[in-house]
């Protein structure tokens, strides 16, 4: 049984596309250093043996977290709150995100950027409401967001979550202005493809 309660066997494969996602990853993983070669070898053989996306949510989460965790000690007790009437609302940078946010505001736009912030837990929740404005929330790739609650339109295109990320549950509401929900916009840098069959093959003999 998955997280759900519903049998391994209804969950979709883990396509060739994801694949590739999570080769990715560990690629990035590995050029910062965060894994050596032999976990890194070990990883991807993982990731191309995973059936499912529970199997390969379970070597994610086995690997260093794609995202900054705040340490134990330095974690929030008690939900994030800021409410103002009147004024731009911007948390960015290094900033803590609690398991629970609240943002609530009159008028004002408000900007919820992830990109470099240490999550609490694998499991967040944000709640952010304005009166009349826009909401801006910016999410790392792969990381996943469900809305729950009440919401407005929302203008989305996020990629396909991988399993095993972290998981932010969104409820944006605005009364008067958009919501926009998005991936950074940092050019990021091609990495090769891994093969996913690694045979050995002889070199071929010289033509010349």
């Amino acid at each position: 049984m998955d997280d759900d309660g519903l049998p391994a066997e209804t969950e979709p494969p883990v396509s060739e596309e994801l694949q590739q996602r999570g080769i990715d990853f560990l690629q990035g993983l590995l050029a910062s250093g965060k894994v050596d070669l032999d976990r890194f070898e070990k990883a991807l053989d993982a990731l191309l043996g995973a059936r499912t996306h529970a199997d390969f949510a379970w070597v994610v989460r086995s690997l260093p977290p794609p995202v900054e965790f705040t340490p134990p000690a330095r974690r929030r007790q008690e939900p994030l709150e800021i409410s103002t009437s009147m004024g731009d609302v911007r948390l960015e940078g290094r900033w803590q995100v609690s398991r629970l946010t609240r943002i609530d505001t009159g008028m004002g736009s408000v900007t919820i950027d992830l990109s470099q912030a240490e999550f609490d837990d694998w499991d967040v929740e944000i709640v952010v409401h304005t009166r009349m404005g826009a909401i801006t929330v910016i999410v790392p790739r792969g990381v996943e967001v469900r809305p729950v609650g009440r919401n407005g339109p929302v203008n989305t295109a996020l990629e396909p979550p991988i399993p095993g990320f972290p998981v932010v549950r969104l409820s944006a509401t605005c009364d008067m202005g958009t919501i926009h929900v998005m991936h950074p916009t940092e050019t990021r840098q091609r990495r090769r493809r891994w093969p996913r069959r690694r045979r050995k093959t002889k070199p071929r003999p010289s033509t010349d």
